[in-house]
């Protein structure tokens, strides 16, 4: 069986682990709390495959936007580096406990090379996550190696290549044995590259979740805003829906951010650290002012617009604003199914409806504050019309191929 990759997956297994454990109550609160901030962290930035880097990309958040306190964001290095050793294959007591992978014995000079490719990994900045992460994948593969009566890299060969990846039972690896082996061979340990052996397959990349523009409005209308809690949440799902902003940014506006006199609306990107600028339409200015003047709590020094609404009052986080749009898109009727359904499906939505409707991809760009043009392509696949533009005619059959197509057994065509 493979190892899983996504995070869910790793998350699930941890949990279940810890709970084997017998952990005192504080400590799994702390532990779920921080699983719990991972998981609204993936859906918030639309992720699914779990890497090492992706671990410390999440410890970074939880010092700098979570701001959460010191125990905890030591707590959050801690499961990511539990999620680590279950990404790397570990299991059991080893993911839970081991300080570092275990170590592989290998032959000498296989050893050799593998220390020669991890000090060029070294030099060229990768992590030390990923430092690990390779040397225990290519330490298991080389000892595969070993395993059939290969003792030097001069005994390396296509057919041992094949049959050491395959004893790893995960064809992932691949992407990391592959550049390991082209090492090899660039630097003189085997005569033949063998990198190319097995092709590495790629994971299909989904198309993001859009909703037309009558869809969007009746998860919209599908608000009762008649309540405290509606008045506010449809603010926000205007600010989701009209402009695409990051729930993150929705949860860390200030009044700063909003001249509701020269009606402009403001704020530098969490994400990106760019600025990003907008008119503020109407109907979303009167949103903001019923909620700020009706049923915000006034609470002095505290700037973020959009709080909780049960006391103690504090501003609402990016797990509040998902877990608040997924509900909405759940009660407003229309079809969800295996359509993602978070606070980033308004952003695809703007995005591929603004596409399809011929405007340019600048200008989506900017709308959405991406820092690149690049970044707009993910988008852009679903241009389902303008795709049509482009097939060229199948051409007619001509010869060996025609002669497969007429061949016949039987009298009938196969």
């Amino acid at each position: 069986m493979e190892n899983p990759t996504t995070y869910h997956a790793l998350a699930t297994r941890l949990h279940t682990l810890l709970e084997e454990e017998s952990y005192s109550k504080t400590t799994m609160k702390d532990m779920e709390f921080i699983l719990n901030s991972f998981t609204a962290y993936m859906i918030e930035n639309d992720l699914d495959e779990y890497t090492p880097d992706l671990g410390e990309r999440f410890v970074e958040y939880c010092e700098v936007d979570l701001r959460v306190c010191h125990s905890r964001v030591t707590r959050a290095k801690v499961i990511v580096r539990k999620l680590n050793r279950l990404h790397q294959g570990l299991d059991g007591r080893d993911a839970l406990w081991g300080d570092k992978a275990p170590v592989i014995a290998i032959p000498g000079d296989l050893k050799k090379a593998l220390d020669a490719y991890i000090s060029y990994c070294t030099e060229n900045g990768n992590k030390q996550t990923t430092i690990c992460y390779k040397q225990w994948i290519c330490g298991r593969f080389l000892k595969n190696l070993a395993e059939l009566n290969c003792k030097r890299t001069t005994d390396i060969s296509g057919e041992r290549v094949q049959s050491a990846f395959l004893q790893l039972g995960f064809s992932r690896y691949w992407e990391r044995i592959g550049p390991f082996l082209r090492f090899l061979f660039e630097n003189g340990f085997v005569a033949r590259d063998h990198s190319k052996l097995i092709q590495h397959r790629k994971k299909n990349a989904p198309h993001p979740t859009v909703y037309s523009t009558n869809e969007i409005a009746v998860v919209e209308d599908s608000i009762d805003r008649t309540t405290s809690a509606g008045i506010r949440n449809y603010a926000i799902i205007l600010l989701l829906s009209r402009y695409g902003i990051r729930s993150c940014d929705v949860a860390a506006l200030s009044f700063e951010n909003v001249d509701f006199t020269n009606n402009r609306i403001h704020f530098m990107q969490k994400k990106t650290g760019d600025p990003w600028e907008s008119e503020l339409f109407s109907e979303v200015k009167d949103a903001l002012l019923d909620y700020i003047q009706n049923v915000r709590p006034k609470i002095e020094g505290c700037p973020q617009i959009f709080m909780t609404l049960m006391i103690p009052y504090k501003p609402v986080d990016c797990g509040v604003i998902n877990t608040m749009v997924w509900e909405t898109f759940r009660q407003s009727g229309i079809t969800i199914s295996d359509r993602r359904h978070g606070s980033r499906s308004f952003r695809s939505s703007i995005a591929s409806n603004m596409i399809n409707d011929d405007v340019s991809t600048e200008i989506v760009r900017r709308v959405l504050g991406h820092g690149t043009k690049h970044a707009i392509k993910h988008y852009a696949r679903i241009d389902i019309e303008s795709m049509r533009l482009c097939p060229l005619p199948v051409p007619e059959p001509s010869g060996e191929f025609a002669k497969l197509l007429s061949w016949k057994v039987g009298g009938y065509r196969v």
